[in-house]
This record gives C-alpha cells, structure tokens and sequence, in this order.
C-alpha cells in the first residue's frame, strides 16, 4: 500500500473531489484550513477562505496509487500551462504504508 498526502488550494476542492471519484477512492481523510508557506507563498489563516489549505490523505493500493499520481501529474501540468506561471497550489506525496491494527 501507498499513503498518498494530497495538498491544494480550497479553490480546487470540487475538481479533486471529481478526480478521486472518477478514480472511484472511496476513502480517504480529509483536513481543513491546512496553513502552511512553500513555493506558491503563505496559505491564509482563516477558515473558508479561497486562499487557505485542504489536505487529503488516502491509503490505497499501489497500482491505483501511481495511476492517480499520473493522473494529478497532468492535471497539475495542464493548468500550469493554461495559467502560464511556474506554479500551481497542488502537491501530492507518497509514503509507504502499511497498515498495523
């Protein structure tokens, strides 16, 4: 099994949604008004907001675990360039995982 961190903008929620479900995971853990600064800059601090943070973290399969990342790899490609800028508040991890109880 894989773990996949899954990180975006508050924005995106509705397309990522559309994502995992086209890809039928069904499930998954979700966290809201996630803060953080990386590349695309300092998320806001305050809940609800377009600017603020979601993180989904989903144990799967490894094979439908690399499918989805290539999936979110192009989907990530694909606005990067429709938007012209270096980038895009979208990050996917993997982790092994292993589950124990």
């Amino acid at each position: 099994m894989k773990m996949l961190l899954i990180v975006f903008r508050e924005s995106m929620a509705e397309q990522i949604h559309a994502l995992l479900k086209e890809y039928e995971v069904t499930g998954y853990s979700e966290l809201h008004n996630v803060s953080g600064k990386g590349e695309t800059g300092s998320t806001v601090q305050f809940a609800l907001s377009a600017g603020a943070n979601r993180m989904i973290l989903a144990a799967l399969p490894e094979q439908v675990a690399f499918r989805l990342i290539d999936v979110f790899t192009r989907y990530r490609t694909e606005h990067m360039a429709q938007k012209n800028e270096g980038v895009f508040p979208l990050h996917v991890f993997v982790l092994p995982c292993e589950q124990v109880v």
